[in-house]
Order: C-alpha cells, then structure tokens, then sequence
C-alpha cells in the first residue's frame, strides 16, 4: 500500500526552475498486485467523479520502476484519489508517488519521504506528466510542510512547517492538460515569478502564494470566472492567500475561516468546492 496526498502552489517552477508547494490533506491511495506469471502493467484508477484514464507512457514508466526493484511478472495498481484530475492540485504527483510507495512495499524497499519523491520525479518524467521535473511538488505531496526547491538540480532550498488551524479551499471547474499548457507564457512572466520565488526563500511564502497564483492567472488567460473566484476569496475573512494553484484550473484560498470562502462562493455554479487541512510538517 502506498499513500500521497494534494498539495497547492507557492511558486510555479515553469519560468525559474525555482518552485514551491505546501501538502494539502486530501488523500490518494494505491495498492500493487504482483502476477508472477502475467506481463504487462494493469492500471485501476477512480475518483469520486469517476474512473480515470491513466496516460499512456505511465504504464511503461512503472514497468520501468518494478524491474529496477527486481518485480517480476505483470503488475495491477488500483488508485484511489480524492483529487480531480488534472485540476491544478498536483493529482499526478500525488499519484505516481502513492504507487511508487506501492511498489516499494511490494518489493520489501524502505525509502523516507525526500527518497519516495525523487524516485516519483524519475518516474514522472518517463512518463511526460511534469513540464518542470515538478520536484517541489513531489514532496509537498508526501511530507508535510512547504517545500521550496530548485526542480533541475533536484535541491531543497527551504523547508517550513505550517502552523496549525490553516485550510485550503479550493474551486474546481474542468481539466487543463499538461499539453495544453505554453510554458512561454509562463516564461514571459518571469520577473513576477523570480520575485514570488524571493519571498518564499525569504519565508513569506503566504505573500509568495498570491503573486505566483494571480501571475498563473494571467499566464493561462486571465479567465473571468476564475478571476472573480479569486478576488472574492481574497476578500473574504480570515483568508491569507489566494489565486490559481499549478497551471489550474483551480482556485484556492488559504483560510483560517473556510466558511467564509465558502460563503463567497455560494453563487457560482458549475464548480467543484473542496476543503481540507494544511499538512504541517511539523
């Protein structure tokens, strides 16, 4: 069995290398049937919205994995995940590290957390699921915590543990693809996003959190609905930060009164509202 959960952007790494995420408790579980005399690898993954299909290099990405841990023979992974697919809520990371720690238990291998999500940055790169290595998102979404990190060389620049009584409410409408994403647009947006990577090296990732999420924001498109979503959560009570999380769709705020988001967001429709607690990491 292996567990991961969500996480929601401080910075996005597309323009800088320099990224940073915080876990978010909402959970995603896989568990690995070894066939010692089938071939192949057989992915189960659902959601509360439904089945999901897994992209098609991920199978060849775990195949990889198992024979590396000396796995012989074919491979089911069942996933569980509490996160919408491709919604900005790093739902990919998530789940190629909850199988990653499936098969590492499988194969009787320990690895702590930093060692779990190196191995799923290889394992997602195999699998084209990251634009950016997407290192940071990786450990935020089996630690606790904010991760800032330096994706390329695979380096943690900071760690931070996250107070007690802090929730993410996120607003969830459709899929945004990883090739559907045009890292220049990003890119064109750098000096907004090297000083978002600034003030989360300097430990104000909350202040980082809502430059880099208004930033993507203008970066997909500056949509309406997701603009309005957004400034109504930023002005709501108790809410310290706000904006669109990875290449969105989502949005989210960081709140110590999620009803209030909530409550902000009560009149649109056609919108997925989750709730969950930070992960501390303390």
């Amino acid at each position: 069995m292996g567990r991961a959960h969500a996480a929601v952007s401080v910075v996005n790494a597309i323009a800088t290398g320099v990224g940073g995420a915080v876990g978010v408790d909402i959970p995603v579980e896989a568990a690995v049937e070894v066939d010692p005399g089938g071939r192949g690898v057989s992915i189960d993954s659902a959601t509360p919205w439904g089945r999901v299909e897994p992209p098609e290099r991920l199978a060849g990405a775990l195949a990889w994995l198992a024979s590396m841990l000396g796995l012989e023979g074919g491979l089911l992974v069942r996933v569980r995940s509490g996160i919408p697919p491709a919604s900005g809520l790093k739902s990919s990371s998530a789940v190629v590290n909850a199988v990653t720690a499936a098969l590492l238990d499988a194969a009787g291998e320990r690895l702590n957390a930093v060692g779990v999500a190196r191995l799923g940055v290889e394992v997602a790169r195999r699998a084209g699921l990251t634009v950016t290595g997407a290192f940071d998102d990786s450990l935020a979404t089996v630690a606790g915590g904010v991760f800032v990190t330096d994706n390329p060389s695979m380096r943690i620049l900071r760690h931070y543990t996250v107070e007690d009584g802090l929730y993410v409410v996120a607003a969830v409408r459709g899929e945004r693809r990883i090739d559907t994403v045009d890292p220049e647009a990003f890119r064109a947006l750098r000096g907004a996003y090297e000083r978002a990577a600034r003030l989360a090296l300097e430990g104000e990732w909350l202040a980082a959190m809502t430059l880099n999420g208004l930033t993507t924001l203008a970066a997909t498109g500056w949509d309406p609905l997701a603009a309005e979503l957004a400034a109504r959560a930023l002005a709501s009570p108790g809410v310290l930060a706000a904006g669109v999380s990875g290449k969105g769709p989502a949005v989210f705020a960081v709140t110590r009164d999620p009803g209030a988001v909530r409550e902000a967001w009560s009149g649109f429709t056609g919108i997925v509202i989750l709730e969950a607690g930070i992960l501390g990491g303390g």
